[in-house]
């Protein structure tokens, strides 16, 4: 297969798949996006979210009007069918719990080409429904490859598909103002990392209710 091919095959696949989760979407819960006209239509964007379920790839993959790239747990590329679909469509995967230098240069690649890339700084999903202390890896990430950042908050994904007594949740994905980080001076590299993620979580905490801000609350 040619690379021209091998591309319009991968990209016709993705919105095909996007189509299916735009079905299944309004099929198992209520949702509504706001600040669509937020996301860049072109150029490197590193798409920040908190994380509360299996389904917000899904969810954001919809309500996103741009193509995105997400970080991947590596085990899913092991998978029959959805670990083929994750392969041919690019996405990252990454072993979690370590510091995987294949991920981030791979994710510094997209980003240097002008891509969008979904980044969960939070990691992980098994928790109550308040954000958890971030990875500096977002900073990283958007100081390396000079990518903006989009702070994108969502709601109610933890219950889709849970159980019978949350059937058709109400989910709410709120779309921030994109923005350039930039490093603090007179602080060191680690501490200037911190102060960038605890920004970008700061600003998704700040679409968030109260409730569900976790250890970004502001006293």
């Amino acid at each position: 297969m040619g690379t021209h091919v091998r591309v319009w095959f991968t990209e016709l696949l993705y919105w095909l798949l996007r189509c299916v989760a735009w079905t299944l979407t309004h099929l198992v819960c209520r949702y509504r996006v706001c600040g669509r006209n937020n996301v860049p239509g072109s150029g490197a964007v590193l798409i920040v979210a908190n994380h509360l379920s299996w389904y917000d790839p899904i969810l954001l993959g919809v309500a996103l009007p741009r193509r995105v790239w997400f970080f991947t747990k590596a085990q899913i590329f092991g998978w029959p069918v959805v670990g083929w679909l994750g392969r041919v469509t690019g996405q990252i995967p990454v072993h979690r719990g370590e510091g995987d230098r294949t991920a981030i240069e791979r994710a510094l690649s997209y980003l240097r080409e002008g891509r969008a890339v979904v980044f969960f700084p939070e990691g992980t999903v098994e928790r109550q429904e308040q954000m958890i202390a971030a990875h500096t890896g977002v900073a990283m990430l958007a100081l390396r490859s000079g990518a903006m950042i989009l702070p994108v908050a969502h709601t109610g994904t933890r219950h889709v598909l849970r159980s019978w007594k949350y059937w058709f949740p109400r989910v709410q994905v709120q779309i921030g103002t994109p923005y350039k980080p930039v490093l603090p001076a007179g602080v060191s590299r680690k501490v200037g990392l911190q102060l960038i993620t605890q920004e970008v979580m700061e600003h998704i905490a700040g679409m968030l209710p109260a409730e569900q801000r976790g250890v970004y609350e502001k006293e």
